[in-house]
């Protein structure tokens, strides 16, 4: 499915999950996609690709070797609770605003929803979202370590490269490197490894 089209039947399911929530879609073809009685008021994600791994998702190679967002183990937004602060979180805004607004927009509102306020930052041009998925992870500093730099454009992820420095990357969104259970970033200015178990607060 071409990304502009995705973005657009994104909204036109968004736009539908304001009249009401459905709950499961047993007739739909891919019932179950991700769990047994699922919510499937919200089919397509408002906030893809969200690039926040506490979500589930993470960055995948396809075959052709463009970067994709993969949602295979990101299973909340269809989760009823979830699903209806979503709805009820965007359903504030015009319809035109949220047709208009922009990835970065979509982004600050999913922060407040998973960390309870917007911890990202711009940083030397940069979006700096390891702000918010290390904030509060257990991390330790190690001597050297790389970030991801990531340039979304129309919520299409565009390009992704590795950089040792905030001031490396250029106009571009910096989240950790994830290895299995473990983030490498820059946090505080510092490299870090960090638990991806988020530590209760």
């Amino acid at each position: 499915m071409e990304l502009e089209s995705l973005r657009e039947k994104t909204l036109i399911d968004l736009f539908s999950a304001f009249e009401g929530i459905y709950g499961p879609s047993f007739e739909c073809k891919y019932y179950p996609c991700h769990f047994a009685g699922q919510d499937c008021t919200l089919c397509y994600c408002p906030f893809y690709p969200c690039l926040i791994y506490d979500m589930g998702g993470e960055l995948k190679v396809t075959s052709d070797g463009r970067f994709v967002w993969s949602c295979t183990n990101c299973w909340v937004v269809h989760e009823k609770d979830f699903s209806e602060t979503v709805i009820f979180s965007l359903s504030r805004y015009p319809r035109q605003k949220l047709i208009e607004e922009d990835w970065f927009f979509f982004n600050e509102i999913l922060q407040e929803l998973v960390y309870g306020d917007v911890l990202a930052l711009f940083d030397e041009g940069n979006y700096n979202l390891m702000e918010a998925i290390l904030f509060d992870k257990f991390c330790e500093e190690i001597e050297e370590a790389e970030a991801l730099a990531v340039k979304v454009e129309d919520f299409s992820i565009k390009s992704v490269r590795k950089v040792k420095s905030v001031e490396e990357a250029d106009k571009e969104i910096l989240i950790p490197v994830k290895d299995r259970r473990r983030y490498y970033g820059i946090k505080n200015g510092c490299y870090v490894v960090c638990e991806a178990e988020r530590v209760p607060l």
